[in-house]
């Protein structure tokens, strides 16, 4: 029905009476209609669970049923992996938990594909949830334990660790079969320095699954830390070879530790040499030759497995640059996140644009070394910061390094500690000198320990050729040192060798006790021109048996400040006279090798007067080329207490040649 207008110029009162009429009609139709509404409310009522789609048990099942079909849509989903059927998945089971609430496996489920999409705080919410439904169910304590464990990771809250341990430990003990709560676990309280808890989960991971080669390198990594040598050795030497390939890769990988040359040169070898020149690289830097077990090696299998477990990215194949540091430095000695006053920006190439950034910093102090590490895409993905004016791969300070008693490898791109853990450290100090024999080139070998009464230390000696295999080995008890007696004991060694390079590794053992030192030792390969051998300080005069001397170890060449100075060295080849003698000089100098530790203006403004050298010149005759040759100063002849060294000059007075050698000792104050 249209509306009626007033015609143009027509009675206007007319048209609103007209307007009001219908307006009345309108009203009138309306409460018409509302009472035919009212009238039909009982049966509206009585038919609404037909029109609303079936009764509350029928609605029930509806839902249970989409929400089932939209599960089934999310796996195949997942299944592509991908990023958007990943997205797409993640839709869905949030429509199904909408529609079924309670239904704990959803609620994981999305959980867990929030957390490998990055959401990390969505996917706390939902393990929450999971907990709150079923307290008694592991899968929603082990979730919460990855968030917290990832927490970790980025903010270093120690809260977060803690938290970590904690639900790792009740999804375990909630499914004792639970293989990757144990491993968390024990992982994390590696983390909280807990190495007999994490022995103990790593045992119970090992008892759940016995055949799983990650169970045997947690094992293997706790009884290394708890000092299980051997046992660990054996154990990593069965679980690496079984690992996949390129989980094991990140085991047999040498190129963290290795020089650029070596790098490049291990590159470039076929597979057959490549594990012959991994052996080789293991063995020069194997800190007690004389053990079995390689305990550098063992450590850094110790460090990749502990990296694996933190930074590994099962889907990338890779860990950033945390898990470089990591095996190359082991675990920070202090480690902050984003701290104060640190510049939290990046900018790529020449753009002027910065984009934000975390940093973490790890500190080493005991090598003097601190690690800046960039997350520059906030990713939790770490790499070292770029530089053009600088070398960003860290290095230790040589001099920190110096004080430590480890094992570097070549550029220090490694450091390892010389004792496993738990290995309580013997003072010693090896020696070793080279001397020609009627049947060829000899080399002595000393070590002295610090001892207790009733200590049963023996010493054990290894000798490596250039190629890093082992030419001799040769074990004896030590014997009270004739330098004092009463605090020190020693052993030596003597063998004949060949002209070339080696490698002789002194090792001291008793109990958990334990001591080793590797030194560099050259054989020359004699000829008929003057030469001088090795220059020995010894404690007091050396015995001549026939053609055996017998020398008392004294390998930190200390003269204490009532003793003489004695030492020993040969003369070879020196060329006789017409008589058949032969005639030297021999000239003896003392030299101070003390240093002025004060910075370099206080040594010009106020120069420490020079401790005065001791010269010492005779002319000697023999009969024959060969000279042994002792050196015995009194302790009147000798300068002041300090560090010394003592050369020596051998001049032919028939042939006019000349040799020199050379030996650092130590004169001790009255009453050191």
């Amino acid at each position: 029905m249209g509306v009626d207008h007033a015609p143009p110029g027509g009675d206007t009162r007319t048209s609103r009476c007209h307007g009001r009429h219908t307006r009345d009609g309108a009203i009138r139709r309306m409460h018409a209609r509302r009472w035919s509404l009212l009238l039909m409310l009982p049966w509206l009522l009585l038919a609404a669970p037909v029109l609303a789609g079936g009764t509350p048990d029928e609605k029930a099942e509806r839902r249970a049923s989409d929400a089932r079909a939209l599960v089934e849509k999310a796996v195949s989903h997942l299944a592509r992996n991908d990023v958007n059927s990943r997205h797409a998945a993640i839709i869905e089971l949030e429509q199904a938990t909408q529609l079924e609430p309670d239904e704990v496996d959803y609620e994981l489920l999305l959980g867990r594909c929030y957390y490998a999409a990055g959401y990390v705080r969505a996917a706390q919410r939902r393990f929450e949830r999971v907990v709150d439904l079923a307290p008694s169910d592991p899968a929603g304590h082990f979730g919460m334990g990855e968030v917290q464990r990832r927490d970790w990771l980025k903010f270093l809250d120690t809260t977060s660790l803690n938290r970590a341990v904690d639900e790792f430990a009740t999804a375990a003990r909630l499914d004792s079969g639970m293989v990757e709560a144990w491993l968390m676990l024990s992982s994390m309280r590696i983390e909280s320095h807990d190495t007999t808890g994490a022995a103990a989960a790593a045992l119970r991971a090992l008892s759940a699954a016995p055949d799983r080669a990650e169970t045997q390198l947690a094992v293997a990594a706790t009884q290394w830390r708890l000092g299980e040598v051997a046992e660990a050795d054996s154990r990593f030497r069965a679980a690496i070879p079984r690992l996949p390939a390129n989980v094991r890769e990140r085991f047999d990988d040498i190129a963290p530790l290795a020089s650029e040359a070596d790098t490049a040169l291990y590159n470039h070898l076929p597979p057959a040499r490549r594990a012959e020149f991994a052996r080789r690289f293991w063995a020069e830097h194997d800190p007690d030759l004389a053990t079995p077990e390689n305990e550098a090696q063992l450590e850094y299998w110790s460090r990749v497995t502990q990296a694996y477990f933190l930074y590994y990215n099962a889907r990338h194949r890779e860990w950033d640059e945390r898990g470089e540091v990591y095996v190359r430095y082991g675990p920070p000695e202090k480690l902050d996140y984003n701290p104060i006053g640190t510049y939290l920006y990046s900018q790529i190439g020449d753009s002027r644009l910065r984009y934000p950034m975390n940093v973490l910093i790890w500190d080493y102090p005991s090598l003097g070394m601190t690690v800046e590490l960039q997350d520059r895409v906030l990713s939790e993905y770490y790499l070292l910061p770029i530089a053009k004016g600088y070398d960003p791969d860290p290095r230790p300070e040589p001099d920190s390094l110096a004080k430590l008693a480890a094992v570097s490898t070549h550029q220090l791109r490694g450091v390892f500690p010389a004792l496993p853990p738990r290995a309580l450290p013997v003072r010693m100090q090896g020696e070793v000198a080279h001397f020609e024999g009627p049947e060829g080139p000899r080399f002595w070998a000393a070590l002295e320990a610090e001892s207790e009464p009733g200590d049963s230390l023996r010493a054990e000696m290894v000798v490596m050729d250039s190629t890093e295999h082992e030419v001799m080995r040769t074990s004896r008890a030590l014997a009270p040192s004739a330098c004092e007696a009463g605090r020190f004991r020693v052993a030596d060694f003597a063998g004949e060798l060949p002209p070339g390079q080696y490698r002789v590794g002194l090792s001291v053992r008793a109990g958990a006790r334990r001591g080793s030192e590797r030194i560099e030792l050259t054989v020359p390969r004699a000829d008929s021109t003057l030469a001088l051998s090795d220059v020995v300080v010894t404690c007091g005069v050396p015995i001549v048996m026939g053609p055996v001397v017998r020398l008392d170890p004294n390998p930190l060449a200390r003269v204490p400040a009532d003793a003489p100075l004695s030492a020993y060295f040969e003369i070879y080849g020196l060329e006789p006279g017409t008589d058949g003698e032969s005639r030297f000089q021999y000239v003896y100098t003392i030299k101070s090798r003390a240093r002025d530790a004060r910075v370099w203006l206080q040594r010009a403004l106020s120069p420490r007067p020079a401790t005065p050298s001791v010269e010492i010149s005779r002319v000697e005759s023999n009969e024959g080329g060969l000279r042994r040759q002792f050196v015995t100063l009194p302790a009147s002849e000798l300068p002041p207490p300090g560090r010394y060294r003592l050369e020596i000059v051998v001049h032919d007075l028939v042939s006019g040649r000349d040799a020199t050698a050379s030996a650092d000792f130590t004169r001790l104050s009255p009453g050191s």
